[in-house]
C-alpha cells in the first residue's frame, strides 16, 4: 500500500514539475495534435536555397532543408512530428526526427559524407534524395540533388603562368574533377599572392553557386613558390575565418627556400624571388611564426617531389617535422653536371616543371585525392 502511495506522490510531482518546466502552449500544441487526422496533414520539404542542384561533398558543406507541415485548410501545424532518410544512408541528417516549430516549420541540415567515402564512378556524381515524412504516415516529399569532387584549384610557382597545368588539369578533368588554376603576380611575392589566392577562392564559390553547385572547401595543388603561397595563406589569421581547404598537395615546393634563388639575384630584384632565398626572413621567421608552424593542422597534406629537381632539394620540399611524407618520383635525367652548371643550363630547371606532366605523378595525385591523406603533427 505504501509503495502504490508513493508511486502516486511520484507521479503528481513529475505532472506539476513539467506544468513548471513546460510552457503550458507547448503542452496544448502536443495535445492538438494528437488529435489531428494525419491524412489531412500535408508536408512540403524545400532547400532553402532552392538554386542547388550539386554539393561538393565534404562534411562541412551543409545543405539547408526547411520543412512546413500544414493542415487541409492551409494552417500551419505546430508540433507536428516530422520524420526524415536519406537514400542507401548518403550522408546524414540532423535532426532526423524532430517537431514543427508555432509556425508549423522545421529547418533541418543535410550532412554529406567526405570524398574520400564516396566511390564515384569515373565522371559521374552521386545522387541523393532527401525524403520527410508525417511520422507513422505515408505522407511525404521528397527533393532530390547529387554529390560530386571537391573542386580543385592549381596555384603557379614563381613566373610560371595556369597553362604550366594544362596537362594534369586535362587528365583530372577527364577523372570527374572541377579544375580551375590562378594567375597571381608571383614577383610580388608570397604574402601579396596569398591575399589574390584568398579573393580568388572566395569568387570560385559564388561563380559554382551561380551554376547550381554549393562548395564549401577546395583542394590546392601548389607547385613550387606556389605552395609557400598556400602555406602562408591557410595559417594566417585570415583563414582561420573563412576554412575553406579541404586538403594541400605540395608538388616541388621550396620549404626552406631554393639554392638557385641566390644566383638569380643578379639579373632580378622583386619580392617573389627574395621569398625563395634560403635564409629570406618569411621562411626563417614569418612562416615559423604563424599558425602550427607555418602548417595548418587542420587540412590534409600530401606532398611529392622530382628525384632530380634542380629548384628543390629533398631537404627543403621536406614536411618531416610535421610527419607528413615526401613522396619521390623519377622524373628526368640528373642535370647536375659541372657542364650544365657553368653553362648555365641547370637554371632552366627543366625536371623542376617536368613533374607536372608525368602520368606517374598525375596518378599518385589522383590517389592522393581519392583518399584520406594525413593532417600535420601539431606543434607546441
Amino acid at each position: 500500500m505504501f509503495e502504490k502511495i508513493k508511486l502516486w506522490v511520484v507521479l503528481i510531482l513529475a505532472f506539476f514539475l513539467i506544468l513548471y518546466t513546460v510552457p503550458l502552449n507547448s503542452i496544448y500544441s502536443h495535445l492538438n495534435y494528437l488529435f489531428y487526422s494525419k491524412k489531412d496533414l500535408r508536408i512540403q520539404l524545400n532547400m532553402v536555397n532552392p538554386q542547388i542542384k550539386l554539393l561538393s561533398a565534404d562534411t562541412s558543406n551543409k545543405l539547408v532543408f526547411k520543412i512546413e507541415v500544414r493542415d487541409k485548410k492551409g494552417e500551419p501545424v505546430s508540433k507536428a512530428h516530422v520524420a526524415l532518410e536519406v537514400n542507401n544512408n548518403i550522408g546524414a541528417l540532423y535532426p532526423q526526427n524532430a517537431r514543427t516549430d508555432k509556425d508549423g516549420e522545421l529547418i533541418v541540415s543535410y550532412i554529406p559524407p567526405a570524398a574520400s567515402a564516396i566511390k564515384f564512378n569515373d565522371r559521374q556524381n552521386v545522387n541523393v534524395s532527401i525524403k520527410a515524412s508525417i511520422y507513422n504516415s505515408d505522407i511525404s516529399s521528397s527533393v532530390d540533388f547529387s554529390l560530386t569532387r571537391v573542386p580543385l584549384v592549381f596555384v603557379h610557382g614563381y613566373q610560371e603562368v595556369p597553362e604550366i597545368f594544362s596537362n594534369m588539369k586535362e587528365y583530372l578533368s577527364s577523372k570527374g574533377y572541377e579544375c580551375s588554376a590562378i594567375d597571381y603576380r608571383s614577383k610580388d611575392g608570397v604574402v601579396a599572392s596569398s591575399k589574390y589566392l584568398s579573393d580568388y577562392l572566395q569568387k570560385q564559390k559564388m561563380t559554382y553557386l551561380t551554376k547550381g553547385m554549393q562548395v564549401g572547401k577546395f583542394d590546392i595543388l601548389s607547385h613550387s613558390m606556389g605552395g609557400l603561397v598556400t602555406r602562408y595563406y591557410t595559417s594566417s589569421d585570415n583563414y582561420i575565418r573563412i576554412n575553406n581547404i579541404n586538403k594541400v598537395i605540395f608538388i616541388s615546393v621550396p620549404h626552406k627556400g631554393s639554392h638557385l634563388a641566390p644566383l638569380g639575384a643578379s639579373y632580378i630584384q622583386d619580392q617573389g624571388l627574395k621569398d625563395l632565398f634560403p635564409d629570406n626572413e618569411l621562411i626563417t621567421k614569418t612562416l615559423p611564426g604563424m599558425l602550427n608552424e607555418g602548417l595548418n593542422y587542420h587540412i590534409q597534406v600530401g606532398s611529392i617531389l622530382g628525384q632530380f629537381d634542380e629548384v628543390v632539394t629533398t631537404n627543403s620540399a621536406s614536411l618531416d617535422d610535421w610527419d607528413i611524407k615526401t613522396e619521390i618520383f623519377n622524373v628526368g635525367e640528373n642535370n647536375f653536371t659541372m657542364d650544365n652548371i657553368l653553362n648555365g643550363y641547370i637554371m632552366k630547371a627543366p625536371n623542376h616543371n617536368l613533374i607536372l606532366n608525368n602520368k606517374k605523378v598525375f596518378v599518385e595525385i589522383e590517389k592522393m585525392l581519392n583518399t584520406e591523406l594525413p593532417y600535420p603533427s601539431q606543434k607546441k
